[in-house]
């Protein structure tokens, strides 16, 4: 393949042929003008038509970049150079688009292909500025850092998760009742504090070092009993496999203080492998196994393991709407057998998506339920069955961008636990605005 002096004043400037159509001089004059919605919109309708005309992929491409949509804008510079191989404007452009997408291998290969074939001092001065961007670019991929600050007030209508009555029936082992004294729910507004940060490290084109720590502190303002800090922090690797197959590991840790005492520390491993498998949706298998460790309830000492599949989808319409799910089973085991009155198995089934309504302005929704199947009688209260639990939630809310690092959010909660013990039912409710800064 050689490139002859087409290689023109190059896409960028959009010096481009006159058309002698007048749809596509129509389109030039708004692509020069910066219009992209406009000339987008001219050109879009009529790809079924039009797709495999050089001049037409050409802007259509150029307008397909303009409006933020590079993946189709590298299918109409596919289409272009599938005719004209020899189109210097548009393998600039799909070059563009590869960076545009993060694939620097590709954009490198085809500017270096132009390069090769010694084009015009202006083409070559503009490969080589894309050249230097491509650097940039890789050096960003190669470590990726993110943080964050989150600050939030709220209200919780049942800080403590228990029912609303103070005494409640239960059967007994002799077929008749007893009337427990049980703690009351209580009510208190909150403040919240959070923060974070995570580093992400390409090590190779297919192996990437993870890292990732956050705090949380929530304080109640009514009871500081309730009070609690958490401490969270990771460390694993991922590997990109050549069929588009991602697997992921991490050892998880989490310490927990409750009123500024020490109260729990998880230690856990993540694995998870997942891949495309429709366009923008993705299937992952999931497992995790974990250990618990309470410093004043070793009773409840104990292993967890659980396994799952998810799915979750992004869909190219209005709202640029999406969605997931997932479904998992497990059990948690009482490190002591002779407390396996706190062991139980259990299944859950997550939900949730998410809608764009503007560039400032999202909403999301979350629903979960699980149920909790426990292995034994408790032998220290007067039940005659074994304990059984459902817990449902559902979240929602709204994220505001003030600024492009600033974000109001907005959040609701509510959830409720039905339990064939009474004194496991409950219901809650939780408003919440978190000012929140991305770094």
């Amino acid at each position: 393949m050689r490139f002859q002096g087409i290689y023109l004043t190059v896409a960028v400037v959009m010096t481009t042929p006159l058309y002698a159509d007048d749809v596509l001089q129509q389109a030039e004059a708004l692509l020069n003008q910066k219009q992209n919605i406009q000339a987008y919109d001219l050109l879009a309708p009529l790809e079924d038509q039009r797709a495999g005309d050089p001049n037409y992929d050409y802007l259509l491409g150029l307008a397909f970049l303009g409006v933020g949509e590079p993946s189709r804008a590298a299918f109409a510079f596919e289409r272009c150079l599938d005719v004209e191989p020899n189109n210097g404007p548009c393998r600039v452009q799909m070059a563009r688009t590869h960076i545009t997408l993060g694939e620097t291998p590709n954009a490198r290969n085809e500017l270096q292909t132009i390069k090769d074939y010694n084009p015009p001092p202006e083409v070559e001065s503009l490969v080589s500025q894309y050249l230097g961007v491509i650097t940039n670019v890789e050096k960003q991929q190669q470590r990726h850092t993110n943080a964050f600050a989150q600050l939030g007030l709220g209200y919780d209508s049942n800080i403590n998760s228990a029912t609303e009555q103070s005494k409640i029936a239960l059967p007994s082992a002799s077929g008749g009742q007893v009337f427990l004294t049980v703690p009351v729910s209580e009510d208190s507004g909150f403040l919240q504090l959070q923060a974070g940060a995570g580093i992400q490290y390409k090590y190779t084109p297919t192996v990437t070092g993870l890292a990732d720590i956050s705090v949380q502190q929530h304080s109640v303002l009514d009871n500081h009993a309730y009070d609690y800090t958490t401490l969270d922090t990771s460390g694993g690797g991922m590997i990109n496999l050549n069929n588009n197959m991602q697997l992921q590991g991490k050892l998880q840790l989490q310490k927990m203080w409750l009123d500024g005492q020490t109260y729990r520390d998880v230690i856990g491993l993540l694995a998870q492998g997942q891949r495309p498998i429709t366009d923008n949706g993705q299937l992952a298998l999931f497992t995790q196994l974990s250990q618990l460790r309470y410093d004043t309830q070793t009773a409840r000492d104990a292993k967890r393991f659980n396994l799952g599949l998810a799915y979750s989808q992004a869909i190219e319409t209005k709202y640029a709407p999406s969605f997931y799910t997932s479904l998992y089973r497990g059990q948690e085991t009482a490190k002591n057998s002779a407390y396996d009155y706190f062991s139980q198995s259990f299944l859950g089934l997550r939900l949730g998506g998410s809608l764009i309504y503007s560039e400032t302005l999202s909403a999301n929704g979350h629903l979960s339920t699980e149920t909790r199947n426990y292995d034994a009688l408790n032998p220290y209260l007067p039940f005659s069955s074994k304990r059984k639990d459902t817990e449902t939630s559902l979240n929602l809310g709204l994220t505001w961008r003030i600024k492009p690092q600033l974000s109001l959010q907005p959040n609701y909660t509510y959830s409720s636990s039905s339990s064939n013990l009474p004194i496991n039912d409950y219901t809650r409710h939780i408003v919440s605005v978190d000012l929140r800064f991305d770094m």
